[in-house]
Formats: C-alpha cells, structure tokens, sequence
C-alpha cells in the first residue's frame, strides 16, 4: 500500500475528519511551548503541531530535522498555503504606503502585508 502524501503543511482544523485521521496517523513524541512534534506512524517522517489555542489558525508541518522542530521558521511557508489558499494574486497594487506589489486575491493588501496584518487563511 503506497502512503498518502501530505502536503509539507496544512491547516489543521480540529474536529474535521481529516484532522481526526491524521492524529490518529501520528504519534505524540515532544511537547514544548506551543507546539508539539509528532512521528508518522507510516513513515517515520517528523511534524509539528501548533497546540491549539483560541482564536489562532493551526498548521501542520513537515520538519526535515527534528532536532530544530521547537525553532523551525514556518513564515514562507505559510505565506505559500496562504497564497494557494486565496487563489493566488489579483491585478490591483497593494493599499499599503510606499507597497508596489501586487495584491492578495480577495485583500487590498499584498501577500507579505496581508501576512503582517495577522491573516492566514
């Protein structure tokens, strides 16, 4: 039987039936400040989890090196999933003072202001 793949990270939306399966996929190795590392069962493959906390999206990442998974910066890649997530970009410049790029679909702001701004999905 082939593994399904994952994407390197995804939101995770607890109570969804594919978070539910990919815990259950997992197991619990570390936990430390707001995250917790987790092995796939399958593959021996390294993610972090960011622990839930009210009001925040979650990700789901894959961790190359598991001895850098409490420090791992996961920025670029959210701002991809974010992105992806939206569509990708529209035709209009960017609202913020002195900004040229182009704006996110659906926002008056380009990627790295809307990102700044505290959004994610």
């Amino acid at each position: 039987m082939q593994s399904a793949l994952w994407p390197d990270i995804d939101y995770h939306q607890a109570g969804t039936a594919t978070a539910r399966a990919r815990l259950e996929a997992l197991e619990l190795i570390e936990q430390h400040g707001w995250y917790e590392l987790y092995r796939k069962k399958e593959d021996g493959s390294y993610w972090r989890l960011d622990r839930d906390e009210k009001y925040q999206e979650r990700f789901i990442v894959r961790i190359a090196e598991p001895a850098t998974w409490q420090t791992f910066d996961t920025t670029e890649l959210e701002k991809q999933l974010l992105l992806n997530q939206r569509g990708g970009l529209g035709t209009e410049r960017c609202i913020a003072a002195g900004c040229k790029s182009t704006v996110l679909q659906r926002s008056a702001f380009c990627l790295n202001h809307t990102y700044e701004r505290g959004v994610r999905t």
